[in-house]
């Protein structure tokens, strides 16, 4: 049986990671803010995962050599330019693409059901295509939900903060109600927007299907014109993948 694999998605709010073997389930293991991830944090998981190869997909460029130093030979870190993605593309510059958003593409072009828009629904709201053909063709990236109403509190003197959640009404009744109807209408209805632009702009007639992955995809999954597929684990769906694939004993 081959090493147990130790999946990494260090984001630009939180990292989090989950354990997986090359067909079994993936078990979430633990997160932590980004902010709070120093060199003992990252040699507390070298200690408690000592036996498991690593596959780090970051968005955070000096997290990269932290891990790499941490976990030696035993580490694979996602990027546009990686040899075991058995993903194409149709794009300029995939070294440009965040890691994360690589790795979802991985899990839905092995599934062979294109074209697809995969949302990422994080700190920003990431949109990743995949054209007929399964290549990753582009995509458009927009601010996230919790972005949006950090903006929109750090940008005023007055508004109060609020907790996110679908309103009740869109006609408010009060200020934090307009807030959160507010935040909330303008993110469900730009992501709206950015899929229907998106759908008509990828070659061919077919409808592409819409994965949905984040901490916020909750929030679009019944609003949505069309159907939709909630994958929570999505990223490290495409991380095992990868894995499997890096990692592959001869």
């Amino acid at each position: 049986m081959s090493s147990p694999l130790l999946l990494i998605d260090a984001g630009n709010t939180r990292v989090k990671w989950a354990t997986a073997r090359d067909g079994g389930l993936i078990r979430g293991a633990g997160d932590l803010a980004t902010k709070d991830i120093t060199h003992d944090k990252v040699q507390s998981l070298v200690k408690k995962f000592p036996e498991h190869r690593v596959v780090l997909a970051s968005v955070v460029p000096k997290l990269v050599p932290v891990f790499r130093r941490a976990f030696a030979r035993r580490i694979e870190v996602v990027s546009g330019l990686s040899p075991n993605l058995g993903l194409r593309f149709d794009y300029p510059k995939s070294a440009e693409l965040g890691a994360d958003r690589i790795a979802a593409a991985v899990a839905v072009e092995a599934e062979g059901t294109w074209p697809a828009i995969i949302i990422s629904c994080g700190t920003a709201t990431a949109f990743t295509v995949l054209d007929a053909k399964g290549q990753l063709c582009g995509g458009v990236i927009a601010p996230g939900l919790q972005t949006q109403l950090a903006s929109l509190i750090g940008a005023t003197a007055q508004l109060p903060n609020v907790a996110l959640r679908s309103p009740a009404r869109s006609l408010a009744r009060s200020t934090q109600e307009a807030i959160r109807a507010g935040v909330m209408l303008n993110f469900q209805g730009g992501v709206k927007e950015i899929i229907r632009r998106l759908g008509s702009e990828i070659p061919g007639h077919q409808l592409p299907q819409i994965v949905l992955t984040g901490g916020h995809a909750h929030h679009l999954a019944m609003v949505l014109d069309g159907p939709a597929t909630l994958r929570p684990l999505l990223v490290f769906e495409g991380l095992r993948i990868i894995g499997v694939r890096a990692f592959k004993e001869t």
